[in-house]
């Protein structure tokens, strides 16, 4: 039986270290963009209720009893 093993083991294969790096760099950026895309989505969603809350608390009209500071005493 003259079957050969031609599968690498782990151990054999000659790993370059500026690949492995350059594939670290491409998932760390990715994440990072993850990460920042997902704040900026939730920084909108808050602005946008902001947005809500003021356009109807223009509507309200609040009676205050204190003085107004443009009258003069």
């Amino acid at each position: 039986m003259n079957a050969r093993n031609n599968v690498k083991r782990p151990s054999d294969q000659s790993l370059d270290a500026r690949l492995v790096l350059a594939a670290a760099q491409l998932r760390f950026a990715a994440r990072v963009d993850f990460l920042v895309a997902r704040w900026l989505e939730r920084c909108a969603t808050n602005a946008e209720a902001a947005q809500r809350l003021c356009e109807f608390g223009m509507g309200v009209s609040l009676v205050v009893s204190s003085p107004r500071w443009d009258e003069s005493p």
